[in-house]
């Protein structure tokens, strides 16, 4: 993924987050200069939801929330809808 654009106004960076030993897969959420979010790709099989995506922590408004997505795209949109909901278009 590097440094990709995946909502209006929003860009993530890869990053290795330290909740497990060795670290997980995770992306930092931020909106220009700010960090607002840190997602993590879940790796158990269990529940059904390896490669999904895991709020990890939020900021701001996302303090204590945490949820699942199906896809990173996903995920920004709705951390961008409850962070910064004017800058970002909703889907249908």
């Amino acid at each position: 993924m590097g440094n990709a654009n995946v909502a209006p106004g929003f860009f993530c960076s890869e990053a290795r987050i330290g909740t497990v030993e060795g670290g997980e897969a995770g992306v930092l959420v931020w909106k220009s200069d700010q960090l607002v979010a840190v997602l993590t790709r879940i790796d158990e099989e269990a529940y059904s939801t390896k490669g999904k995506w895991f709020l990890e922590t939020g900021f701001g408004l996302l303090n204590g929330l945490h949820k699942n997505f199906d896809t990173i795209e996903e995920a920004v949109l709705w951390v961008g809808n409850h962070t910064f909901p004017e800058l970002v278009a909703t889907a249908d």
